[in-house]
């Protein structure tokens, strides 16, 4: 299968984490908050401190599956006018100073819909985003809407978690062009003191059904260095967000920095034996894994 570029960088940062015999680490802000100044320097602070990869949330005044925290930085957001017009500033900002890392751009059908799904689209690829995470859409339920993510040269991310049915699991699996995202609790984001019993579990055996068709990150509820490297041993990535949100809140991009550095430091893991996925890379992804 040919790979829509944006799906095959963030592919090839999974791919050299994993190289380094680390697991890539992805680090979540909401754009524009608290204003688009202070969200690009907690972007770049991120970045800095050692994120793979960079999720950017597209603020919106009704996220169902965000917690207080992120929540409350959405609505702060759109209060000033944020919204899919300030993600795009934000990504275009990062590549005009030269990041070169995968951006993803993380929102709700509700704004894509509002604005158009293919001007949306267009809009965030020409910013220099790579792939789109959409929490209220599972796979297989708009499958126009999934061309038209592919035909802008994005990939994209489709969430499961313990809930979700093994026939949702597997279309998951097969839609999901940059990595799968894995929820392994119930309930919404938010950092919480200790990672779920059932998490590992839980984690194992989606790896299992992947069989290393695409990358599998693990997110909802990591904020601290112990997360990581216990979520680590069974995954492809680990997504921190309320806890990135928080620190940006409690001491700025500085604290950003700090705390995206420690989780990275984090990161270390025994070298797996290789999988189906980097045994069977084609032409189109080993390219990919030469881009800057």
């Amino acid at each position: 299968m040919t790979l829509p570029r944006g799906a095959s960088r963030v592919r090839a940062a999974f791919a050299g984490a994993d190289a380094a015999g680390r697991t890539a680490l992805i680090a979540y802000l909401v754009a524009g908050h608290p204003d688009d100044q202070t969200s690009l320097a907690a972007a770049t602070a991120a970045l800095d401190g050692g994120a793979d990869v960079l999720e950017i949330g597209i603020p919106f005044s009704d996220p169902v599956a965000d917690g207080p925290v992120i929540a409350a930085a959405g609505q702060a957001a759109v209060e000033a006018g944020g919204g899919l017009a300030s993600a795009g500033r934000l990504i275009a900002a990062l590549r005009a100073a030269g990041r070169t890392e995968p951006l993803l751009a993380m929102g709700y059908m509700n704004p894509l819909v509002a604005h158009g799904a293919r001007t949306a689209l267009d809009d965030l690829a020409s910013s220099g985003a790579d792939a789109l995470i959409i929490p209220d859409l599972p796979a297989g339920e708009d499958t126009q809407l999934e061309r038209l993510v592919a035909h802008a040269g994005l990939g994209i991310c489709f969430l499961v978690s313990p809930n979700t049915p093994p026939l949702r699991v597997e279309r998951a699996i097969r839609a999901s062009t940059a990595f799968l995202y894995v929820v392994p609790l119930f309930g919404v984001t938010g950092a919480r003191d200790q990672v779920a019993t059932t998490a590992l579990p839980f984690l194992r055996r989606i790896r299992t059904a992947t069989d290393g068709r695409v990358p599998v990150a693990v997110g909802f509820g990591v904020s601290r260095p112990e997360h990581v490297r216990e979520l680590g041993a069974a995954a492809d990535g680990v997504i921190v967000g309320s806890a990135v949100v928080a620190a940006l809140e409690e001491g700025g991009p500085a604290r950003v920095r700090d705390l995206v550095a420690s989780l990275a430091n984090a990161t270390s893991r025994p070298r797996r034996a290789p999988d189906r996925r980097r045994r069977s890379l084609g032409a189109h992804e080993r390219q990919s894994r030469q881009r800057p």
